[in-house]
């Protein structure tokens, strides 16, 4: 009575091992996890669904077709079919049957139509049943949208029951089959209903299907977080967008004609040509003369004698862990200060500290700082909103610590304390 399809079936030019390794893993890979015990991605694929379900009155005025057409709700990769029949068909009804796919389901009619497997009788009776043979090979079956199942003559169905699973591309362990179209809950960083495509941010590499030998997980973009102007690369060739005067695919140098400033927003200026034998080229180009007069102009070398080291807010040697933007004005820097060599009006200790530094300073590049670097920071009076807060801008320095320095500020701290600051 009943006609069951089964789509994995072995051809007999295939390699039986390949054959019956990758049926054992479509056995055992429905609805386990996209990654291992380690966290390395892995092929994966959801279980199969109840696609359709059509059943009809069995009686003296049962409807006879030679052919039904089913619409899926989207698109499957099919699994199984079965008829139940309201009697038992003819041989040559079932010996001529055959189904047919479609990727299409637009018009009345569906198609363009391809024929997805062939049907034959493995013998008579109420029991026969009909095998649907799939090509198996490293292309992976189209999926369907449509299906039309065809008879050699026309029978009584009593049901039709449909089986198969999302197309996922092996990126996928889980599928909401019922949505409209069906979406795959996709990991290995791929997005879209059939997880088609990389995440804009893990476009490193072309995004191709998963493989039961490689999963081909997508990976992340290498773009710089300064010299790149999004973290979104090409999902071609994984080329990040570089600001003007940087290059390189992750955005991490100057191009040629361009050398490195002290600027996030320009992190690579144009080099200054030189006209004159009396013009002197400055030490960071830039072409604001706002800027060249904001900035502090000696900054090569320190001199820290006793008068310049009273004449400082506060001396300590710290280490830059981040910074981020804190309104239209301002960056907050997450600090560790190492040591206090001078202390400011109000007390600061060793240990996790916030400093803020005024955007335009750091636009014009009158300081440079680099995360994980340690520093000798050397502040102005206080300034901005909160006469509290640890003020690092253009009237102080930022240089770059340099161990024989220690000596010498111990020394101008005992003189302080000495009364030499008076």
């Amino acid at each position: 009575r009943g006609l069951s399809l089964s789509l994995f079936s072995c051809p007999a030019s295939m390699h039986l091992t390949f054959c019956l390794g990758l049926l054992v893993l479509l056995a055992l890979g429905e609805g386990e996890h996209c990654s291992d015990a380690q966290g390395r991605a892995r092929f994966c694929i959801p279980p199969t669904a109840l696609l359709a379900w059509t059943g009809g009155s069995c009686g003296r005025a049962s409807n006879r077709s030679s052919s039904l057409s089913l619409a899926l709700g989207g698109p499957f990769l099919l699994t199984s079919v079965r008829l139940r029949f309201c009697s038992q068909p003819a041989a040559h009804s079932v010996a001529g049957a055959r189904v047919l796919a479609a990727a299409s389901g637009e018009g009345a009619a569906g198609g363009p139509w391809w024929p997805l497997a062939r049907l034959w009788s493995s013998g008579g009776g109420p029991a026969a049943e009909l095998t649907l043979r799939a090509q198996l090979g490293p292309a992976q079956p189209r999926p369907a949208v449509r299906l039309r199942v065809e008879l050699g003559a026309p029978e009584a169905l009593a049901s039709v029951t449909v089986r198969g699973r999302c197309q996922c591309h092996g990126h996928a362990a889980r599928c909401a089959a019922r949505l409209q179209p069906p979406r795959c809950r996709c990991r290995h960083h791929t997005t879209g209903p059939g997880c088609e495509s990389c995440l804009p941010s893990h476009q490193d590499w072309p995004w191709r299907p998963a493989t039961p030998q490689q999963p081909f997980a997508c990976q992340p973009c290498q773009c710089h977080p300064i010299g790149a102007t999004g973290a979104q690369c090409n999902q071609t060739n994984g080329q990040c967008p570089c600001k003007p005067g940087v290059t390189g695919p992750s955005c991490d140098r100057c191009a040629a004609g361009y050398q490195q400033s002290r600027s996030i927003r320009l992190p690579c200026q144009r080099i200054p040509e030189i006209t004159t034998t009396e013009a002197t080229t400055p030490s960071v180009y830039t072409p604001d003369p706002t800027c060249q007069s904001l900035c502090n102009v000696s900054e090569a070398r320190v001199h820290m004698s006793l008068q310049q080291y009273c004449r400082q807010a506060y001396v300590l040697r710290a280490q830059v862990q981040s910074a981020e933007a804190s309104g239209p004005a301002w960056w907050r820097l997450k600090i560790r200060v190492l040591a206090v060599y001078k202390q400011r009006a109000e007390p600061l200790s060793a240990g996790a500290q916030d400093a803020w530094v005024p955007r335009a300073d750091l636009l014009c590049g009158c300081l440079t700082l680099r995360p994980g670097a340690v520093y000798l920071l050397l502040g102005g009076p206080p300034e901005g909103p909160d006469p509290t807060r640890l003020v690092l801008d253009h009237r102080g320095r930022a240089l770059p610590w340099r161990p024989q320095w220690a000596q010498t500020l111990r020394r101008r701290q005992r003189e302080e304390r000495a009364g030499g600051c008076s």
